[in-house]
């Protein structure tokens, strides 16, 4: 079973490592803050306290937002996110293919709307691998990736996947800031870094997989090296993942969908992005601007 893979990889961060105690002090920050940060009344005070900040510059980047619409009832969190992208921002859905029509019900009201229908497999992956290979974002400066996660799986995991959402496009000053990154030429990906893994732990047993794909991808050796956003939600330039179409990946090359939790295409794609990006000068960096190693 993979749940046993994935608890022996976190004991193996080592019970008086900073890394183990920055993974027990996340889980529960969100089980506590996060669940009040996310609630109706903590989103409420935020939009309050919003108010009084200083209007953010408007960004001169052409956005749009890819998510994979797995859980149809998670469709108005993604409208929220969009809403707070510079007007005319297109959604990009990727929907399994036996959930499209209702799906197309579920929008037929929104503007600027493009439905993908898509296997289900390689989760939200393998959809926007395949969307990156037909060249649907080359119009765009900035593109945020967002997927419905909910990780039954684990306690946090409604909570992780609203954060995530609430800190990458939660309030429009905030998201105009991150924005503002990509005024930099040499910005690829941007995310939130308490998301950000890189202690070796957690290529879990991912690691000959991610080597291989670098290989293909032709990537230098400085930038193969571990530091991911986990949960594979963030903002990304798409020349910066330009050595990962070249690999011209089709759903074919996905595992079949059998709930697994580690050890799979996607899973050591979700570690590859990043080196994807570096491999080409670009830099990943938090939502501050500040660059990641």
């Amino acid at each position: 079973m993979a749940l046993p893979t994935r608890l022996t990889a976190i004991s193996g961060l080592g019970f008086r490592s900073r890394a183990y105690a920055v993974h027990v002090y996340q889980k529960i920050a969100t089980l506590t803050i996060g669940a009040v940060f996310v609630s109706p009344m903590g989103q409420k005070l935020r939009r309050r306290v919003a108010r009084f900040s200083a209007p953010a510059p408007r960004p001169d980047v052409r956005t749009a937002l890819v998510a994979h619409l797995f859980y149809l009832d998670l469709l108005p969190e993604l409208l929220a996110c969009r809403a707070m992208l510079p007007n005319g921002a297109t959604l990009h859905l990727t929907v399994p293919t036996d959930r499209v029509e209702e799906a197309q019900r579920l929008v037929q009201d929104v503007s600027a709307v493009v439905m993908h229908p898509c296997d289900n497999r390689g989760r939200d992956i393998a959809p926007f691998v395949a969307l990156l290979n037909t060249g649907a974002f080359d119009g765009y400066d900035a593109v945020l990736k967002l997927h419905t996660k909910r990780s039954p799986h684990l306690l946090d995991g409604e909570i992780r996947r609203k954060l995530l959402f609430m800190r990458l496009a939660g309030e429009r000053n905030a998201t105009w800031r991150t924005l503002a990154a990509f005024a930099q030429p040499d910005t690829g990906i941007v995310g939130w870094k308490a998301c950000y893994r890189e202690a070796p732990p957690y290529w879990m047993s991912n690691e000959p997989r991610v080597r291989a794909i670098a290989a293909r991808m032709n990537a230098p050796e400085d930038a193969v090296r571990l530091g991911f956003f986990e949960g594979s939600m963030f903002w990304f330039r798409p020349a910066a993942l330009a050595r990962l179409r070249q690999l011209r990946l089709t759903a074919e090359d996905f595992e079949p969908e059998e709930r697994q939790l580690d050890g799979t295409l996607h899973h050591a794609l979700e570690r590859a992005f990043t080196i994807a990006a570096r491999s080409d000068g670009f830099t990943v960096r938090g939502l501050d601007g500040r660059v990641l190693t």
